[in-house]
């Protein structure tokens, strides 16, 4: 498999991503956290699970547009959740199945104008294998994922980046499930009336 190595910035690159989704493959993508493992939802996730050595029963998180998250939940997402999106914040909802799924409405052009070309919510997960850290060197993730991934996109993530803060809202109070960049000790903190 040969690798194609674009930058964020290149003529096309939008258009390029898409396309390489939609054809069921993976990529590695600068998101609006950290670099991301990404792949079109349902379609792609054997290949992500295999590649990341990750067990059946964790979830991906889900990259979506927010009218792709109000059909995904089973009942009204709360007010105060969608004041954080777009954002780094991820919600773990029940859908319209009874399943749980983890979903975040990202704040970045670049994935927005993916999800709409692909026209269906994506996986994102962590550039590493299950129980490592997070790479934080592009040049690493290509040497790592060259014989896996043929599709890298090379953008600007801070050093210092930290993934998004998960919450679980299928349960009142809402549960925080790991901790990242945004602080949600308000939505930890709601009482029901």
């Amino acid at each position: 498999m040969g690798k194609l190595i674009l930058n964020i910035n290149d003529v096309n690159c939008v258009q390029k991503v898409a396309k390489h989704l939609l054809e069921n493959e993976l990529a590695i993508i600068p998101c609006d956290t950290i670099y991301g493992i990404v792949g079109v939802v349902g379609k792609s996730e054997h290949k992500l699970r295999v590649l990341k050595g990750r067990g059946e029963t964790k979830y991906f998180i889900e990259l979506v547009t927010l009218e792709m998250a109000k059909e995904i939940a089973r009942s009204p997402i709360d007010e105060n959740v969608l004041a954080f999106w777009p954002g780094r914040l991820t919600a773990i909802v029940l859908d319209k199945t009874n399943r749980t799924k983890a979903i975040r409405v990202p704040n970045d052009k670049f994935l927005l104008q993916i999800l709409d070309l692909v026209n269906s919510p994506i996986y994102s997960t962590s550039v590493n294998l299950a129980g490592e850290k997070p790479y934080t060197d592009f040049k690493q993730m290509v040497a790592n994922f060259e014989y896996d991934i043929s599709l890298f996109v090379e953008g600007f993530i801070a050093q210092e980046a930290q993934p998004s803060t998960i919450i679980d809202i299928t349960t009142f109070p809402y549960r925080l499930i790991r901790q990242g960049e945004v602080d949600v000790t308000s939505l930890l903190n709601l009482s029901r009336l």
